[in-house]
């Protein structure tokens, strides 16, 4: 079955020339400046900057990364040696695009971010979850089909299973559902509550901007066609024409970081640098019957505290000068005697996508340890060093 773009006008690419783009630009930054309800939708072309390829590509695409997936499966060929692509896409950094979504987010400029995108960039980026609807699911999120608890994890769930299942279970005692990744594959019904947020934001929208889709797919297409039908402004920026192109105010032809750089020029609004966030929680908890406390590590959402996520690889602890004790699988949990005088060391070892150093705790002794801790873990890949904070705004520059 081909996924791809059959029609082959509609493969070509197009560039604005530095006049035309200056005046897109100048335009859309005004727009946006005067916008009550601004919002944002984003294809597959706002990553292939990262060295992640997209779908719908030509054979002659001008991109680094190569044709999109599906033309390569449509025309039974492989992808070429030279094309630069990562092999791990939990390796990848946020571009500059992610990264200006990200500020406009926090500033209160956009209202909501609507993603066709699976990578996890955009939450990987800084994106507050709460204004963002994922459309077709996110490699790093996995729920319980009965609770539908949600869970992150810093490494892909897809098991390449048609059920989605990944084997793990529910944490909750009282659940123990099986666990399934988000991932939408063709054919399959997209999350109702993702579908229904987007719906209501282009319902609310007066400035759609789209970037790197070619809004061949729907449901996810309907969402930028309903502002437009609403006759708000639609701006569409893509490489490629697309079948909203008539329907759109303006369409600008150029790469997405290009728009979104050019854009934040105009807007006087620096893109900040990106900067991996952690958020870890350290449970104490004593039971004098036993005379023995139990220490609980754990990871969480950076943005919603209640959603679990899985961060540590291993974790070793030593005591005094005793050998170190390491802990390969959550639940990280250790007890340790309240006879205990002894200083308690604890390295947190992370997955290393981004060779992140480990991260060491100290205390004292056993009473030193709070009965419950929760900080935030910042680190900057360019310095290869971590950061410990109690406040999730106080970003290091």
């Amino acid at each position: 079955m081909a996924h791809g773009i059959s029609d082959p006008e509609c493969k070509k690419e197009y560039f604005d020339s530095q006049i035309e783009l200056n005046a897109k630009l100048d335009q859309l930054a005004q727009w946006i400046k005067e916008s009550q309800h601004f919002i944002v939708f984003t294809g597959a072309g706002v990553s292939t900057s990262t060295g992640i390829p997209d779908f719908r590509s030509a054979m002659d695409t001008i991109l680094p990364t190569g044709p999109g997936e599906w033309e390569l499966q449509d025309n039974k060929k492989f992808r070429s040696n030279q094309a630069k692509i990562i092999d791990d896409i939990q390796q990848a950094i946020p571009s500059p695009s992610h990264m200006a979504l990200v500020e406009l987010q926090r500033r209160g400029i956009l209202k909501c971010l609507i993603s066709q995108n699976c990578d996890g960039l955009h939450l990987r980026s800084g994106m507050n979850p709460a204004y963002v609807a994922e459309l077709h699911g996110n490699m790093n999120l996995e729920t319980c089909e009965k609770c539908h608890a949600k869970y992150l994890r810093d490494f892909d769930t897809d098991m390449n299973r048609s059920d989605h299942y990944t084997g793990r279970r529910c944490d909750k005692s009282d659940c123990r559902g099986q666990l399934k990744d988000s991932l939408i594959n063709f054919g399959e019904n997209l999350p109702e509550d993702e579908l229904n947020k987007a719906f209501n934001h282009a319902e609310k929208a007066d400035v759609c901007l789209v970037l790197g889709s070619s809004l061949t797919v729907t449901p996810a297409s309907d969402i930028p066609r309903r502002v437009a039908k609403r006759k708000k402004k639609l701006i569409i920026g893509n490489l490629q024409r697309t079948p909203l192109y008539n329907r759109a105010i303006i369409n600008i032809h150029t790469f997405s970081d290009t728009i979104m750089k050019g854009l934040m020029e105009r807007l006087n609004i620096p893109i900040p640098p990106w900067i991996l966030r952690r958020r870890v929680r350290i449970i104490c908890q004593n039971d004098p019957d036993m005379n023995k406390s139990k220490i609980n590590i754990e990871g969480r959402d950076p943005d919603n505290a209640e959603i679990p996520f899985t961060l540590f690889k291993s974790i070793q602890m030593t005591i005094g000068d005793r050998k170190k004790q390491e802990l390969n699988c959550e639940p990280f949990s250790i007890e340790i005697s309240n006879k205990n005088i002894h200083s308690i060391s604890i390295r947190l070892h992370f997955f290393g996508h981004y060779n992140e150093v480990p991260f060491d705790l100290h205390y004292i002794n056993i009473r030193s340890v709070p009965k419950e801790e929760e900080f935030y873990l910042f680190y900057n890949p360019l310095k290869g060093e971590w950061r410990k904070t109690i406040d999730e705004t106080d970003l290091p520059i």
